[in-house]
């Protein structure tokens, strides 16, 4: 069975656009490949194929816009930047021994893009 076939046994008619892609993007790469590519494992994306991932989705599903379907979000610091990347530099600790990395965290905290602030990267 085909990452797509699974995605859509597992989804049906209410399958996102995400799974699409990603269902997509394993097909024609490797399941592993795209895990590494999305920052996941390979198992992540299989259980997210077959609707039965019990972690974070909302955070697979806004790594799979940025890393695969090229949504980005405006960062005050670093400009355009993938809504992949926007949730890493979130997860990211403050650092004083680093300027950008101070500005960026001090930045992040405010920002709409964050999904404390939001519900969305």
């Amino acid at each position: 069975m085909t990452a797509i076939e699974r995605a859509t046994a597992s989804w049906g008619e209410a399958m996102p656009r995400e799974i699409k892609a990603l269902a997509e993007a394993c097909v024609a790469s490797t399941a592993r490949v795209v895990a590494q590519r999305l920052g996941y494992t390979d198992a992540v994306v299989s259980h997210m194929l077959s609707r039965s991932y019990r972690g974070d989705v909302e955070a697979v599903l806004i790594r799979i816009r940025g890393a695969l379907l090229g949504q980005q979000a405006d960062c005050p610091v670093l400009g355009p930047i993938g809504k992949d990347q926007c949730l890493e530099e979130q997860a990211k600790p403050f650092s004083s021994s680093n300027p950008a990395r101070a500005r960026l965290y001090r930045a992040c905290r405010g920002c709409p893009s964050n999904r404390k602030n939001s519900g969305d990267a």
